[in-house]
């Protein structure tokens, strides 16, 4: 009963954005306007997409670090089967899924390999962050009569650099009170789930030592500028083959917003994502109904389309069926296991 409320509460809600993000709009014109678009630029920004996979792939290998450190493809399959999972699952099921991908095929231990995804996780929190407060900064006047968003968001946005900069230092500087917090807290978990609990907390530590060498860090560094120009250029390259010009930092404004679209839990964000992102492009940008909705909607297939396709090419490739793809990403695990 309870996972068949949450079905119908997850399609209820899809259903209820899809109507708002729908409503007024001519499904004729909207197709019109969509087939008008040009393909080149379409493929460009799809291409894009696919580079971000790649760039994950690296960053993850360099954060795992190490003398078990995993080759190429299990980690670029790995990361492309879980991305696809949290794709076209209402949940992060992917950032589970991942790492018990990748330890069944390296290596690498499962909880390990967990701490780095919370260490991806916290990367990308100060890239879009960071891209959106220079956003508001830049373009702090820009909007007479809508700054509200620009103004409160920026703060808020900075207060949240802030906190998780002073976050970080501190862990840095007093990890071990930290990892006594954490120790405390993990007795309030079943005697079997203690030790991984640890692991992964040493997993996700053990990643700042990469301040400590300068090549690794660069390529994490590197790895994750890559990640997010092909996130917010892949916006631009929409834009460009509707013929909009827009400046390429608006882009920075789209991700913020469409990642929390992305972040209600819906099956790929759908009707989170298009609703959001059509209120930005009437609301700040000028753009009618129609042409919102056909702009959105290549939004949403270029930046999942690539994802889907390779993770779906690579799970038959390796034989692996649906139904265990999903059960990597919910099975427990025991201490004493690779996985």
């Amino acid at each position: 009963m309870k996972r068949i409320l949450q079905i119908v509460f997850i399609i209820a809600l899809t259903g209820f954005f899809l109507g708002l993000f729908l409503w007024k709009s001519n499904l004729h014109e909207v197709w019109t306007i969509i087939k008008a678009a040009d393909p080149l630029w379409l493929i460009a920004g799809l291409l894009i997409n696919f580079s971000a996979l790649l760039f994950r792939t690296q960053r993850w290998r360099t954060l795992i670090g190490g003398p078990d450190m995993p080759e190429f493809y299990p980690t670029f399959f790995a990361t492309c089967t879980g991305y696809m999972l949290s794709t076209v699952l209402p949940i992060r099921a992917g950032d589970v899924a991942r790492p018990a991908l990748l330890a069944r095929r390296s290596k690498v231990r499962f909880v390990d390999a967990l701490g780095t995804v919370l260490s991806e996780r916290i990367l990308d929190l100060f890239s879009i962050l960071g891209l959106f407060v220079y956003f508001c900064i830049v373009h702090w006047n820009d909007f007479p009569g809508r700054q509200r968003v620009i103004h409160g968001g920026g703060a808020g946005s900075a207060g949240v650099l802030l906190a998780l900069s002073l976050f970080m230092i501190g862990l840095w500087f007093s990890s071990g009170r930290v990892r006594r917090l954490h120790e405390w807290l993990g007795r309030l978990l079943p005697k079997r789930f203690r030790e991984p609990w640890m692991r992964f907390f040493d997993a996700f530590v053990k990643t700042l030592d990469i301040v400590h060498r300068p090549a690794a860090l660069l390529t994490v560094l590197g790895s994750t500028a890559g990640i997010w120009l092909c996130l917010t250029a892949q916006y631009w390259a929409v834009m460009k083959a509707f013929h909009h010009v827009l400046p390429f930092d608006s882009t920075y404004f789209i991700g913020a917003v469409t990642t929390v679209g992305i972040a209600i839990p819906t099956p790929g964000g759908v009707g989170g994502f298009h609703k959001l992102c059509q209120w930005l492009l009437t609301t700040y940008y000028a753009f009618d109904i129609d042409h919102s909705v056909a702009i959105t909607v290549l939004f949403h297939i270029v930046g999942t389309l690539p994802v889907v396709v390779v993770g779906v090419a690579l799970l038959l490739r390796e034989g692996l069926r649906f139904r265990e793809l999903t059960a990597a990403g919910q099975e427990r695990v025991d201490p004493s296991a690779s996985v």
